[in-house]
């Protein structure tokens, strides 16, 4: 079952703006899915931005926070413990370890 974000700001997408479907998958099923403007991951080689348009690649991920600007909040955040990233056609999938939110400062 997906894991909610934190209540939401009060601001929204702008109409027409291009996102990136995202999906963070745990060994026990799906911990969260939804939209987001970019995406910031602890990949093996350094950390990595997707954004929309973003060419396709795989990468190794390392324990470390997962940023997600998503189109009702600045940032959210989670921490994995390490897994795999694959991003094509604006689709990111992230396969982590495990995963849990990291509370807003």
């Amino acid at each position: 079952m997906p894991v909610a974000l934190p209540p939401p700001s009060e601001t929204a997408a702008p109409a027409g703006e291009r996102l990136v479907s995202v999906e963070v998958v745990v060994p026990s099923g799906v911990f969260w899915a939804g939209e987001a403007r970019s995406v910031t991951v602890p990949a093996a080689s350094g950390t990595l931005g997707i954004l929309p348009r973003h060419q396709p690649v795989a990468a190794s991920l390392t324990a470390g926070r997962v940023r997600l600007r998503t189109p009702d909040r600045p940032t959210a955040e989670l921490r994995i413990g390490g897994g795999f990233l694959v991003v094509d056609q604006d689709e990111v999938t992230i396969l982590a370890d495990d995963a849990t939110w990291v509370p807003a400062r």
